[in-house]
């Protein structure tokens, strides 16, 4: 196994079941991934190794960039658009998870307030409670959305 492999901080396991598992480890904390984002995020490395290699004893400078019209505020504005969509992507998963872990009636009632845009007097109305009781019931769970999703 190539060194790079064995230093990299993804990776895909595979569980008892035979189900693929797909992590990124940041700060210490391994983040179970969509297969969307653990691709792009094994898309970047690959490329970082493959520009490390191609410019390996070449120098860098920025006059020569200068020079060749490449702007170095793209680099910063670039990787903020990056790391903005890969926590983006990291929070779906996880406020999906957290979703998942709620009873069918909390879910169903979240799906309807939130996702559907229905309002509690609509919600109450359907289900035969009041509005007030509506109201109680969503804040307790999102509140317990928020306390799976820690933050």
């Amino acid at each position: 196994m190539a060194d790079w492999q064995r230093r990299r901080n993804y990776r895909i396991r595979i569980g008892e079941s035979g189900k693929a598992r797909f992590t990124i480890t940041v700060d210490g904390i391994e983040t179970e991934v969509t297969p969307e984002v653990y691709e792009v995020y094994a898309q970047g490395d690959r490329r970082e190794r493959y520009m490390a290699e191609r410019d390996a004893g070449r120098l860098l400078s920025l006059e020569q960039m200068d020079m060749d019209f490449v702007s170095l505020a793209l680099f910063g504005e670039r990787a903020a658009q990056t790391e903005d969509a890969a926590i983006r992507r990291i929070m779906g998963a996880q406020a999906m998870k957290a979703l998942e872990q709620l009873a069918l009636e909390e879910r169903h009632l979240i799906q309807s307030l939130i996702l559907n845009g229905e309002t509690e007097r609509e919600y109450a109305r359907r289900i035969g409670i009041s509005q007030k009781g509506v109201n109680k019931r969503k804040h307790k769970i999102l509140k317990k959305i928020k306390k799976d999703l820690d933050f």
